[in-house]
């Protein structure tokens, strides 16, 4: 059928209900229906549409829906995180050994812990929102690269230290039947294998690697090399990082100078989020943590210079997405009290939006941790109860509702639009809160209007 070719006279009713229809097409790309992609240095829906995370740390959800007595407070989660417009989770797809196993020995899988998981995907697609899942951890807790190295001992193999996880051939089969089991799993509750669900936003290799037999990373560079396309051997359509805090190391453009007290860690930041099959890049920010002792000046420097840093490296150097994965200030009696952990809130936040919404790769973070009331367990002076935690709720909802209104937006208009204007260095944001200003909402209005008058042009004077 032809559409007929109206006059250019389009009355302004009907460009106004098509502009109210655009604004509905773009917001039903938010949520966990469909899968992500990378485009450049943004991520996408359906090939074209821009989203943007604004996420939260659960690393409890499976143990705790694993027993179906506490499976009310995934729910809850989900539901205050969905009301405050997240629509990310980073949350972990193991449990190595232990008290509370998924995978109890080498291959061996406990099933209550993995229909813990089947509901916790199953949850987090009702609520919209998308899953980034861990596969093991560089530290003890819950078992991580010491108990696969345990394993490998018991085995009969001898194996000097923990790192011995990144290069023992025994213990890199053991990690790879994990990343297949789980990623083969079929959920018990929706019938849909995990390796095909749009729930999931992607798979980290690993949380937080770290590498003390080789400090200059190239132990964790090869790891990655080769497990990142291991993972994409058996799921093509999802996302795959690294799992990096962001350290630098000796590989090329590093900047390790700016390291916390100019130590290595083991990893590559550039390098390895080069390696094949990774497709976006992420840093964690402890300040006070890393920098322990030092004042609330001194922190905040090495905020801003290491996520200035991070920002430019990305854009210049690897031309991907770049996500902080876990960010949070400590409240301690007499270190920090709610107003600084509610300025350190700002500042990430209304860094990660100026990126955003100048068309830089920083576009999206994951605040470390969100909890419900009653988890006083699971406390670790980090947590965001957010029915309790109002103020802290207010900045995160607010930034969840400006990074929401960039979703949706055409890549390539984006893309013409920054490239138009004169070159400058790669912009992190103000430290100020600019980022409200009149100038980047103007810019997502003429964005907006771009993808407007392409969608009406192809409406009306195209033909089928």
């Amino acid at each position: 059928m032809v559409r007929p070719r109206p006059a250019l006279a389009i009355d302004l009713r009907l460009l106004l209900l098509l502009m109210a229809g655009f604004a509905v097409q773009a917001d039903e790309t938010v949520g966990g229906g469909r899968v992500v992609g990378v485009d450049g240095t943004r991520f996408v829906v359906d090939g074209s549409g821009t989203i943007y995370f604004s996420g939260f740390n659960a690393y409890w959800l499976m143990l705790m829906a694993s027993d179906p007595s506490r499976r009310g407070k995934v729910v809850a989660a989900f539901r205050q995180a969905s009301a405050h417009g997240l629509n990310l989770a980073r949350t972990w797809a193991f449990s190595d050994g232990g008290d509370s196993p998924l995978q109890s020995s080498p291959g061996v899988y406990d099933e209550a812990m993995f229909q813990g998981l089947d509901f916790v995907i199953a949850g987090a697609r009702r609520h919209g929102i998308y899953l980034l899942l861990c596969l093991t951890n560089n530290f003890e807790d819950f078992g991580g690269k010491r108990q696969y190295v345990r394993w490998a001992r018991e085995a009969g193999n001898h194996l000097a230290t923990a790192d011995d996880f990144f290069t023992s051939t025994v213990v890199k089969d053991y990690y790879k039947n994990h990343v297949m089991t789980v990623l083969t799993r079929v959920n018990t509750l929706t019938g849909v294998a995990y390796k095909d669900d749009p729930t999931i936003f992607g798979w980290e290799l690993m949380n937080e690697p770290r590498c003390d037999a080789d400090p200059t990373g190239a132990m964790v560079q090869a790891w990655v090399e080769e497990m990142a396309p291991y993972v994409k051997s058996i799921d093509g359509k999802h996302l795959v990082t690294a799992g990096l805090e962001g350290f630098y190391g000796d590989g090329a453009h590093e900047s390790k100078e700016l390291n916390p007290w100019g130590i290595y860690y083991g990893t590559n930041y550039i390098e390895t989020h080069r390696a094949a099959g990774v497709d976006f890049a992420t840093i964690h920010l402890y300040p006070d943590v890393w920098l322990w002792g030092s004042d609330a000046d001194e922190q905040t420097a090495f905020f801003r210079n290491w996520t200035r840093s991070h920002v430019r490296d990305t854009e210049l150097y690897l031309g991907k997405p770049l996500v902080v994965t876990e960010y949070g200030k400590f409240l301690w009696e007499g270190v920090a009290n709610r107003t600084q952990r509610n300025y350190f809130l700002g500042m990430v936040l209304d860094s990660i939006y100026a990126s955003a919404v100048d068309g830089g790769p920083l576009v999206g973070g994951a605040f470390w941790q969100l909890l419900d009331d009653g988890m006083d367990t699971l406390r670790d002076g980090y947590e965001i109860i957010l029915p309790e935690d109002r103020r802290e709720a207010s900045i995160i909802s607010r930034h969840s509702r400006q990074l929401a209104e960039l979703n949706g937006q055409d890549v390539e208009a984006l893309r013409r639009l920054r490239s138009a204007r004169p070159h400058r260095k790669a912009h992190v944001g103000s430290w100020s809160r600019t980022s409200t200003s009149d100038t980047p909402q103007f810019h997502v209005l003429l964005v907006r209007f771009i993808s407007l008058f392409r969608s009406v042009s192809s409406f009306f004077f195209s033909s089928v």
